[in-house]
């Protein structure tokens, strides 16, 4: 009878042992070893907590005692082979602290699904603060070189006005040479008014632009651009009329006597009294003929449409409203200049394409951070002025934002505590 108790006893041991094996969760605590006063060392078992604790539990206290006496004794190497290669939690199992939310640790899902410990209670981890680099600001104001290219500008723009100068004593007789073959000016009558109604639109258009862009919140570099682009225009332009000197194209408009002995003081007197007028003949100060191809009142016509354009919002439908106002003086100011006959239809049409390009080649280079560098395989970085270009847009980081603020300091409520892009 006792023999038949101690075989069902072993047998009934066996299947909770197995039923442990295969129920046994993947991450086990396998214990530590504590040392015993008597110098003995003895394994101590951290049960899995949680709602399957009482099916998953370990063998009873006199189940375990048993096992341990009859079992070899496992050294303290023995113990390390077993445990895994995670961390233990100090205070019980972190599955167990995770379900019932009893820790303070953080955890986090990485991009393999698995739960990681993100808390301070890691052992053996080496935590290396590294200083963060100082950030640089993305669109740097860099005044000085706004100023610089405001230097550039002037200077190419005493250029277009000794050329004009020079050109004036070069133009043919009107009495001997009449006008060129043009589709236009041969089938439209003159209206020497129309000149007028057009340099009003530019110097409404101009004015109106840079107040403007005035108030955007990153004027300087705005105007930086404008600077630089209009260098290139007025540059190219004294080149060009200089080199080709066409015939006059209105027979009425007034031009000044010429000179047979241009010397550098009369140059120079030119070029201060048409300065004195911004170029424009509707103050009377532009009387030097000769300054075709191609047309400086094109270019600021439909330089001041794509500024606004490219700098203003779109999404607004007000703003719409000024983009579409823009370019609807643009076209009626190239239309007065041709009613005018100020100006050949080549030179219009030459006057857009190269604004045009100049302009949208400028915003593609400046926009697109892989283009800013030389390369084989960069075509515009073949452009003469292209080192130029990488010194003043260099430290820009990207399009500049559509949006506007208070450009002086005062007074203070007038800044906007948040700006609108588009």
């Amino acid at each position: 009878m006792k023999l038949q108790l101690v075989v069902v006893e072993t047998g009934e041991k066996w299947r909770r042992a197995l039923i442990r094996m295969v129920l046994e969760p993947k991450f086990v605590d396998y214990g530590s070893i504590h040392p015993t006063p008597d110098g003995h060392t003895h394994q101590v078992h951290h049960g899995v907590s949680g709602p399957r604790s009482a099916l998953l539990s370990p063998l009873d206290d006199e189940d375990v005692t048993a096992n341990a006496s009859a079992g070899p004794k496992m050294t303290q190497g023995d113990l390390y082979q077993r445990q895994p290669l995670l961390p233990n939690p100090k205070n019980g199992d972190h599955w167990a602290q995770h379900t019932h939310g009893t820790t303070g640790s953080e955890y986090y899902v990485d991009e393999e699904d698995e739960i990681m410990d993100k808390g301070s209670n890691r052992n053996g981890d080496i935590i290396i603060d590294i200083p963060a680099s100082r950030e640089e600001p993305r669109f740097p104001q860099e005044r000085w070189k706004t100023l610089l290219a405001f230097v550039i500008m002037c200077f190419n723009f005493i250029l277009t006005l000794t050329s004009l100068s020079l050109v004036h004593d070069k133009v043919p007789d009107r009495k001997v040479y009449g006008p060129l073959p043009d589709v236009f000016l041969l089938n439209v009558p003159a209206y020497d008014w129309a000149l007028d109604v057009s340099e009003y639109i530019i110097i409404f258009c101009v004015n109106s632009c840079m107040i403007t862009m005035i108030f955007h919140k990153h004027r300087f570099i705005v105007f930086r651009r404008i600077f630089l682009i209009m260098s290139l225009l007025y540059m190219y332009r004294a080149i060009t009329m200089y080199v080709t000197v066409l015939p006059l194209s209105s027979t009425t408009y007034v031009c000044s006597p010429t000179s047979n002995d241009t010397s550098p003081s009369l140059i120079m007197k030119r070029v201060l009294h048409l300065m004195s007028g911004f170029g424009l003949s509707v103050n009377g100060k532009h009387t030097y003929c000769g300054d075709f191809i191609y047309s400086g009142h094109t270019v600021v016509l439909v330089f001041s449409y794509l500024v606004i354009s490219e700098y203003t919002p779109k999404k607004f439908f007000l703003l719409r409203i000024v983009h579409w106002l823009y370019w609807i003086l643009g076209l009626i100011g190239v239309i007065m200049l041709q009613l005018s006959h100020g100006h050949y239809t080549v030179d219009v049409i030459i006057a857009y394409y190269v604004t045009t390009r100049i302009f949208w080649i400028y915003h593609t280079l400046a926009n697109n951070a892989n283009l800013k560098q030389f390369s084989s395989n960069n075509l515009l970085s073949r452009t003469w002025w292209f080192a130029l270009f990488l010194y003043f847009e260099g430290n820009v980081g990207g399009p500049i934002p559509r949006q506007f603020d208070w450009p002086l300091p005062w007074p203070r409520r007038w800044h906007s505590k948040g700006n609108r892009a588009s």
